[in-house]
């Protein structure tokens, strides 16, 4: 593809490729970039994007092909960009971390290129992807052959301006990418620009690239920057912060810009370019200053980036400005015939794309010949005033939106009708914000904003939703969004009443503390902006928690709950912070920490009964011939690696665990040749170690179980042994989720994992510090004990086989959604509400109304910074006590239950101080004859996996609660189902979780305001 013969092509000069090769002879140390404390010289990468052309070259690409590049912020997406330029192709840029599975695939198959080229690890079913790191080899400055130089070197000489650079892929009017194509002149004559207002870079000048890799801009950034031999300053949103205040150059949207604070710390910084929406006045005011200019820089992808730039002065009109040289920009009237002072802007010169890739139709339509010259119509209005020209708006309504170009009526609607409750829909931008108004009004907005995220790519998610009953309507029929704006408008400014009169200190880290949680934009969260209303739940308590404490204030997670907005959470806060003579700092001892009373407990337990407190998980998936035995054992072994607790041993007569260097698997793999095989061999392999370890004779075993069986290039099973002292279900989350990355080869975007040794100091020593408020909570604790009546079942079990147990599995007919409101009306969480109908079931069998039962809680709620990412046992039986007053409404129940739980679980992991108490003398397996374990919002993203979990329960009856599909879904096990129990057992069961459904099902259907008592009879 080449330019065509009528356009106005740069004359001739130096390619992108030269003017960067210039810079490397003149200054070969130069930095070129530099991303997460990592660099690469000129030289470096010079010789690196060398070795990749001649590898690709190597692998049948040839010049003037288009490679698709999917790849992410970091210095390998900058080698393989040159690398593929070397080689005489184009590049297609494809964002990682941006872009959906479906908009890649469309790309793709735009595209048709044989091969992809990554730098991240990832699979796309029917496309062979070539990572970057296979073709640099372990060393990416490694000596060039004089055969692969001398093969470059006949290539870059047979390159013309006329060939294609890249092809930028944006949205379209149907609502998929178009792409771009864009040939090296225009890329050439954009950087060599010198006019007022263009921008400067030097050696020693440091640009700062935040953008996309499938954004115009970035691509104008890196050859601008790296043609003049300065250095790309490369971001990421964890950093951004860090890098740009170190930056000579910053170039942003508006929207960018405007989140981030101006201060003394950006004074190093001596220009801003903002381009890809229309800046405000206010941006303008703030960053200006003596030393630093502010300038306005405007230009559609189909014109290389940018065709003119302005200097912006506060107080002065905001206008397009000065012109890249041999670019013209007229403004013409509907019919195209008639220059005007008001129009659709037209832009003719050496900066025009070729057209779009395998779209003659709309290359016609949009580049069209006037009076010989070929012109781009931009679809944007400005008009002209003696200052000059003034963007007005789109004649479409394709907008930007986080610095993507979208379609409102093809990709933004269509997504907001995708929510099953939806019937119509709009959407629009205004103060800079996208927009989206629904009807009915009584859509659920926190639902449809979490459909919406978890479905569309992040630029198509409105940052306001709206329901009402009906749109307003233009005189012709049409929606009213200038309407429908103008209530945006008032709703905005009633909030902004609202935050004058409760404005505090700490409020603004509150509220950016609920826009982290809900992933909302924080001018979306005023004052009265409600917890349970955003879809609130145990799991986005525990991250607000967090996030407050890492910011120096704490709240109680159950006080989030009942406080519920941010005015009144912000009225609880207090400074978080340790005394250094009471409470507990980072251990001296990195490698070894008294026991855990959780930890002690569950070893205590297995010594007893040889098959207690073993996990049993059974990981499926399908897999090519890249995922073999071997690259998972490399990556248990790295995961073990990261993680001490794994590589632990325990000294229960000392009480103290000690982290070992290494851990030695006990592994074993068995290759099979059919799918029936290997679900027998598996489950074969499964029962054999179960047997062993139920065995009365069976010792501790504490070793990494691992049974592998595969189907070869089809299926992969995964049986992994683990015992509980090591790991509870939060940590399983963590584990999948490290390993995942570690199996993709992207260790890197790792953080460094927190060690559980410093959560078992941590304990040990607040235990000691807070011995009395401990001993005080469970003396009064404990004083309903005695009245705690034992469960009165049919037929009970005689001689119960204590290795057996029965199993059942009920569908509750319980919505989640159900469930939700009723815990978001009363201010609790999900999991009090099922605790409350565990008792109620639990006051009816046993004839009492003080009832008992173990919740299995998940620890995190700790004050301390490593809670909610260490891998480790926090999780723990929790004994808890509540008392039913059948006069009591069930509001007044949800919360009274709500209240005992979260002053339980904030002292949860102590609860052998109870034992004390109580009188025990000595270990029993059951304090209570039930256990409830509640698996509602726990952070596990199985991915590809297929995962069960097993484990032996560890009460009389064990209920787990979790949802599949819409409904809640019952897992209901109970010992004693070998020779000698009563037949009855299963039968009464049965009925007790009948029960339980049935009082959960009141619970959720019936009126807060009814009594308990009228509800049980």
């Amino acid at each position: 593809m080449t330019v065509p013969a009528n356009d106005q092509v740069p004359a001739p000069g130096p390619s992108v490729l030269d003017l960067i090769d210039a810079q490397a002879e003149r200054n070969p140390e130069g930095i070129a970039a530099e991303f997460q404390h990592k660099s690469i010289t000129n030289r470096q990468l010079r010789q690196a994007s060398m070795r990749v052309a001649i590898e690709l070259y190597a692998r049948g690409c040839r010049p003037h092909d288009r490679i698709p590049l999917l790849t992410s912020m970091g210095l390998e997406m900058v080698i393989a960009v040159l690398g593929i330029l070397r080689l005489g192709a184009c590049y297609c840029p494809m964002d990682f971390a941006a872009w959906s599975e479906s908009r890649v695939r469309a790309t793709l198959e735009a595209v048709q290129s044989r091969l992809v080229l990554g730098t991240v690890e990832t699979e796309v079913p029917g496309y062979e992807i070539v990572q970057i790191g296979d073709l640099l080899g372990e060393s990416e400055a490694a000596d060039l052959s004089s055969k692969g130089l001398q093969l470059l070197e006949t290539i870059r000489q047979e390159m013309s301006l006329s060939d294609l650079i890249y092809i930028i892929f944006t949205s379209g009017t149907t609502g998929k990418p178009k792409g771009v194509m864009i040939p090296h002149g225009s890329a050439a004559h954009l950087v060599v620009q010198d006019f007022p207002g263009s921008m400067t870079v030097y050696p020693g000048s440091r640009v700062l690239l935040f953008f996309s890799v499938a954004f115009d801009g970035c691509a104008g950034i890196v050859f601008s920057t790296l043609c003049h031999g300065g250095t790309l300053a490369m971001a990421s949103p964890s950093d951004v912060l860090d890098v740009a205040p170190s930056c000579t150059t910053l170039v942003m949207t508006p929207s960018m810009l405007a989140n981030v604070a101006s201060s003394a710390q950006f004074d190093q910084v001596r220009e801003i370019y903002m381009g890809g929406e229309a800046p405000t006045a206010a941006l303008i005011e703030e960053w200006t200053t003596p030393t630093r200019k502010v300038y306005n820089s405007y230009g559609p992808t189909e014109c290389t980036t940018a065709v003119s730039v302005a200097e912006m002065k506060p107080g002065r009109p905001i206008v397009l400005g000065n012109l890249v040289s041999g670019v013209e920009m007229i403004l013409l009237d509907e019919n195209l015939e008639h220059e005007a002072d008001a129009g659709e802007i037209c832009i003719r010169g050496p900066c025009l794309a070729v057209g779009y890739l395998n779209n003659e139709t709309l290359t016609a339509e949009r580049f069209f010949m006037r009076n010989g010259i070929r012109h781009y119509r931009t679809g944007d209005l400005a008009r002209r005033s003696e200052a000059g020209l003034h963007f007005v708006a789109r004649t479409d309504r394709l907008v930007k939106n986080r610095g993507f170009l979208i379609n409102l009526e093809t990709e933004v609607e269509p997504a907001l009708l995708s929510f099953p409750s939806v019937r119509r829909a709009s959407a629009f931008l205004s103060r800079g914000r996208l927009i989206g108004f629904v009807t009915p009004e009584n859509v659920s907005i926190a639902a449809f904003h979490e459909h919406l995220v978890n479905h569309y790519d992040a630029f198509l998610v409105p940052d306001l939703l709206f329901a009402v009953s009906k749109f307003p309507l233009t005189s012709n029929g049409k929606v009213d969004t200038k309407a429908l704006g103008e209530r945006v408008v008032f709703e905005a400014e009633t909030e902004d009443e609202c935050v004058l009169a409760t404005s505090s200190d700490t409020m603004d880290l509150v509220k950016e503390g609920f826009a982290w949680v809900f992933d909302w934009p924080i001018h979306n969260i005023r004052p009265t902006t409600s917890f349970a209303d955003l879809g609130g739940n145990s799991l986005r308590a525990l991250k607000l928690v967090s996030f407050l404490r890492r910011h120096g204030l704490n709240v109680s997670i159950g006080e989030v709950f009942t406080l519920d907005r941010v005015s009144a959470i912000d009225s609880a806060v207090v400074p978080f912070q340790t005394d250094v003579a009471n409470a507990p700092s980072e251990p001296s001892e990195l490698f070894s920490a008294p026991l855990t009373g959780h930890q002690i407990e569950m070893l205590k337990e297995t010594a007893e009964v040889p098959s207690t407190n073993y996990l049993f998980y059974t990981m499926t998936r399908d897999c090519g011939e890249e995922l073999t035995p071997s690259r998972l054992r490399h990556a248990w072994e790295a995961l073990y690696q990261r993680h001490p607790i794994l590589r632990a041993t325990f000294d229960l007569d000392q009480k103290r665990q000690t982290i070992q260097p290494t851990v030695d698997f006990e592994w074993e793999e068995f290759a099979v040749s059919s799918s029936d095989e290997l679900a027998a061999v598996s489950d074969g392999e499964l029962q054999k170690l179960w047997g062993e370890l139920r065995s009365p004779s069976s010792e501790l075993r504490l070793r990494p179980i691992f049974r592998i069986v595969y189907l070869p290039e089809q299926t992969i099973r995964m049986n992994w042994i683990i015992h509980h002292v090591y790991t509870d279900g939060w940590s399983f989350g963590i584990i999948l989720h490290d390993f995942e990355l570690i199996l993709q080869g992207r260790e890197r975007e790792l953080t460094p994992a927190p060690s559980f040794v410093s959560i078992a100091h941590f304990l040990a020593t607040t235990a000691s510090c807070e011995r009395s408020r401990i001993q005080s909570f469970w003396s009064d604790f404990s004083q309903p004990w005695v009245k705690i009546q034992p469960l009165k079942l049919p037929a009970p079990p005689v001689n119960p086989s204590r290795e057996s147990w029965a199993e059942i599995r009920v569908d509750s007919r319980v919505k989640k959604t159900a469930l939700d409101e009723v815990s978001r009306l009363n201010g609790v969480s999900c999991a009090s509400v099922i605790y409350a109908a565990w008792a109620l079931m639990l006051s009816r069998y046993t004839e009492s109304s003080t009832v008992g039962m173990k919740i299995s809680v998940s620890g995190r709620s700790l004050d301390h910074p490593a809670t909610e990412s260490v891998v480790g046992p926090l999780n723990g039986r929790c004994p808890f006590i509540t008392e039913i007053e059948t006069s009591d409404t069930v509001s007044g129940f949800l919360q009274s239950v709500h209240r005992d739980f979260y002053r339980v679980n904030d002292l949860q992991w102590s609860y052998d101080e109870l034992r004390r108490q109580v009188a025990q003398s000595e270990h029993k397996d059951y304090w209570f004859d039930t256990q409830v374990v509640v698996l509602l919002d726990i952070p596990v993203d199985v991915g590809a996996w297929k995962i069960i979990e097993l484990q032996r329960p560890s009460s009389l009856i064990w209920i787990g609660v979790a949802q599949k599909g819409e409904t809640l879904n019952l897992r209901v096990g109970y010992e004693g189902s070998g020779e000698g129990v009563g037949e009855g057992v299963g039968e009464g069961v049965g009925e007790m979780t009948e029960y339980f459904i049935r009082m959960l099902r009141g619970i959720v259907e019936t009126s807060s305001s009814r009594v308990i008592g009228d509800l049980t009879a």
